[in-house]
């Protein structure tokens, strides 16, 4: 897939993604320049306790001789001290309102490129029936989940835009291999594992995603150890990685996919728990039962002891 003509392809106000993209670039540039000039506010706490020292040297020697001489040779030390600290003053000053403002026009272009992101992954997702708004609605879904289990406002909209562009990294995933009508092959599988590595490898510098990183790595980790990128075992996965995890799988079951048809709600939700606890968090799926109005929780008839793999049909045991 060649993502550069995804991004020349993109419909963007008053100038091209990638006039975007080198705006971004040059902001960011400018940032780390100005971190490295801004490291110079160090230099007046030296400067600072050099004038003391000064003041101290002068007032000795006035003290031991009294001369005029001293007293001259005093007030042009205590002059240009006085100087050097208005200098440093400015000059601090001036850094911190210089980082002010290209800390503004950082956020704002990280705004701008994440916009660029969500148009990709919609791009991409309406060229296939079957995944076409998929991130949205894991979006939307992670966010009801994290409001019923009471997370804070901002965590709840961040796991919406984490919901979003969790899969980004599928573009480093061939159409050959996720259009596929059969089974995945251990191969094909190991090839698509690799995509949410590659997701937090491509959302990694944005500094407003940087809470919701881990879940965006980890939402294909399983409370048994079965899941990948690390097989991250129950308390060890994140929240937002775990309510990612069981909005991602519920979207994937309730919609059709090129190897088989879409559960309900009922047999999704009724899926989920049988995969409790050993795959999936209980309080996020109870929660998301809740909000697709499953709440009466009825007992599976089997457990679920095997590897816990959402919506990735490969040649081994399955939820």
């Amino acid at each position: 897939m060649n993502t550069k003509y995804i991004l020349n392809s993109l419909v963007w106000p008053q100038e091209s993604a990638g006039g975007v993209q080198r705006r971004i670039l040059s902001v960011l540039k400018r940032i780390r320049r100005v971190r490295l000039m801004a490291e110079a506010q160090h230099v007046a706490r030296p400067v600072i306790f050099c004038v003391i020292a000064m003041v101290v040297a002068v007032a000795a020697m006035v003290l031991r001789g009294g001369l005029v001489t001293s007293w001259i040779l005093g007030t042009i030390i205590m002059l240009i001290a006085g100087a050097m600290i208005v200098q440093v003053h400015w000059a601090v000053s001036h850094l911190g309102k210089q980082g002010d403002v290209l800390r503004e026009a950082s956020a704002q272009a990280e705004k701008h490129y994440v916009d660029v992101l969500r148009r990709i992954v919609r791009i991409v997702e309406a060229r296939d029936e079957y995944t076409r708004g998929h991130s949205q609605r894991i979006g939307r879904l992670a966010e009801q989940i994290a409001r019923r289990l009471e997370l804070s406002a901002p965590q709840c909209e961040l796991l919406n835009l984490a919901g979003q562009l969790h899969d980004i990294g599928l573009l480093a995933v061939s159409e050959g291999v996720l259009g596929k009508q059969a089974n995945f092959g251990v191969g094909d599988f190991r090839t698509v594992q690799k995509h949410s590595e590659v997701s937090y490898e491509v959302l990694g510098p944005l500094e407003m995603l940087r809470p919701v990183l881990p879940a965006i790595r980890h939402h294909h980790e399983r409370a048994n150890g079965t899941g990948y990128p690390l097989g991250l075992k129950g308390e060890q996965i994140p929240l937002e990685a775990r309510i990612l995890a069981v909005a991602d799988a519920y979207d994937a079951m309730t919609h059709d996919r090129p190897h088989r048809s879409a559960m309900s709600p009922t047999q999704a939700i009724t899926e989920l728990r049988r995969c409790t606890p050993s795959g999936y968090d209980s309080a996020c799926v109870e929660a998301l039962a809740v909000i697709v109005g499953m709440s009466i929780h009825i007992a599976p008839s089997a457990t679920c002891d095997a590897p816990v793999i959402s919506d990735c049909s490969v040649s081994q045991p399955r939820c």
